[in-house]
């Protein structure tokens, strides 16, 4: 059997170009203050939303594709990475994983809660957990209670400008596409 192909590719996707002085990507969140997309007084941040890289490789009908983060002790989905890995490995074909990485200077976070910070991204549903095998959805956790977007807006230095008072109505608009995003993975799962 030909195995050239059999290939796990893993992004550790940071939402920026962090190592070339933490300039905008397309997977930069809509509204975060990068040194491309500064946070000022003509702009708030970064004007488009982000790009989905899972998605994107889910529509090259690879056999399987997921979104993950890295492991969180004391969590529902501690053993997620491992998991989905573990799956990837097994499975022929290209394989891929998209994997929230904090960066504790892009994000402008300690380096102490940076997994907080990446807690509070699949709390908010902002980064769900889920796989694609062979087109079948499968959603990996689902919060009891959804947080709102704020509470992984707050963590982060690269968003303090939009929880001014005057910035509310961005907040509302990423947390409509934070929801838009979620009830369509909701449906494709066949959770709805």
């Amino acid at each position: 059997m030909e195995r050239g192909h059999d290939m796990l590719y893993v992004c550790y996707d940071n939402g920026a170009y962090m190592n070339t002085g933490i300039q905008r990507s397309s997977a930069t969140p809509y509204g975060a203050d990068t040194t491309t997309s500064p946070a000022g007084k003509v702009k708030q941040g970064k004007e488009q939303f982000r790009k989905d890289l899972t998605e994107i490789m889910v529509a090259h009908h690879i056999p399987y594709a997921a979104q993950t983060v890295p492991v969180i002790p004391g969590t529902p989905y501690m053993f997620d990475l491992y998991n989905k890995a573990e799956k990837a490995f097994k499975i022929t074909g290209a394989k891929f994983m998209n994997v929230l990485t904090p960066c504790p200077r892009g994000w402008r976070c300690d380096t102490a809660t940076e997994l907080e910070v990446v807690k509070a991204a699949v709390e908010t549903c902002f980064w769900p957990l889920y796989e694609v095998e062979n087109g079948e959805y499968k959603i990996n956790y689902i919060p009891k209670e959804k947080k709102p977007i704020t509470e992984w807006l707050k963590l982060q230095g690269r968003f303090k400008h939009l929880l001014k008072p005057e910035n509310e109505h961005i907040v509302q608009k990423i947390q409509e596409e934070v929801d838009r995003r979620w009830e369509r993975l909701l449906f494709l799962a066949k959770v709805k």
